[in-house]
C-alpha cells in the first residue's frame, strides 16, 4: 500500500508539473551541483545563530563547525547552540542519497536568480523525508532553496544566500523556516532549549513555528583535517 501511494505521489507531482516542464533532465542538474560540491574535500566555518521560535526563549549563540566529505561533522560551542541538524551538513550528498525518484518541473526566480525546481520523492519506504522540492541556479551549480516533508518533523523550508564568490558552493547564509508539532521539535532541531514558563501551557498540541538563521564566515578550505578529530567526541 506505502509503495502505492510513493507511486500516486509520482503522478500528482508529473501532473502539476505541466506537459512541457520534462524539457531539462532532473539528474543532469542534480549532478551537477553534487560533482561541484564534491571538491570540497573538507571545511572549518565559524558560524553564527539566531533562534526565533515561539514559546521558545534562546539566546544568540556562535559556534564552530567542521565538516569532511562524505558526512563527518563536527561543532564545538562555548555555551549551547540550538542548531538545525541541516545546519551541520548542507552537502547535497545527503540530500541525494539513497534510491530516489526525480521529477523537473519549471523555471523560477529566487533574488534575480535563474533557477530549476526539481522535486525528490524518495523510492523507500522506511525514509524519514516523504517529498523534497530544490530549487538549483544551473548557472552556478548550487542550492538555492528546499522544502523537504517528513512523516514526524513536519516541514522545513530552507533559503540558502552565497557571497559572491560563484566558485565557493557554501553558503554564507541560512534561514530555517519550520512549523512542526512541540513532541517533533528534536527531529528538527539538535541542542538545548529554555522553555518560556509563562507560556509552556499555550504550546500543548499546538504548532510550533519559527526560524533559525545560521550566519556563516571564515571559511577554511580543503586544509586536510584528519578522520581522527571526529573520532575523538565518539571514544
Amino acid at each position: 500500500m506505502k509503495t502505492f501511494s510513493r507511486y500516486i505521489l509520482i503522478l500528482l507531482v508529473i501532473a502539476s508539473s505541466g506537459l512541457f516542464a520534462q524539457q531539462k533532465d532532473p539528474f543532469t542538474l542534480l549532478n551537477n551541483v553534487k560533482e561541484k560540491f564534491n571538491r570540497i574535500r573538507d571545511y572549518k566555518v565559524e558560524a553564527q545563530i539566531i533562534v526565533d521560535v515561539n514559546f521558545l526563549k534562546v539566546p544568540e549563540s556562535k559556534a564552530t563547525i567542521y565538516f569532511k566529505q562524505p558526512d563527518k561533522v563536527k561543532m564545538e560551542s562555548e555555551g549551547f547552540a540550538l542548531l538545525p541538524k541541516q545546519g551541520l551538513n548542507f552537502s547535497p550528498s545527503k540530500l541525494l542519497s539513497g534510491d530516489y525518484s526525480a521529477i523537473y518541473v519549471k523555471e523560477d526566480v529566487i533574488n534575480n536568480n535563474k533557477v530549476s525546481v526539481v522535486k525528490i520523492i524518495p523510492n523507500s519506504d522506511t525514509t524519514e523525508v516523504i517529498l523534497s522540492t530544490v530549487w538549483i541556479d544551473p548557472l552556478n551549480k548550487i542550492i538555492r532553496k528546499i522544502e523537504t516533508t517528513t512523516k514526524r518533523a513536519g516541514t522545513v523550508a530552507i533559503n540558502l544566500e552565497y557571497d559572491g564568490n560563484r566558485d565557493l558552493p557554501l553558503p554564507s547564509e541560512v534561514i530555517f523556516t519550520f512549523n512542526v508539532s512541540d513532541v517533533q521539535m528534536p527531529a528538527v532541531l539538535t541542542g538545548e532549549m529554555n522553555e518560556d514558563s509563562d507560556n509552556s501551557n499555550k504550546r500543548n498540541n499546538k504548532p510550533m513555528s519559527g526560524t533559525v538563521t545560521i550566519k556563516y564566515q571564515n571559511y577554511k578550505i580543503n586544509s586536510g583535517i584528519k578522520d581522527s578529530f571526529f573520532e575523538k567526541d565518539k571514544k
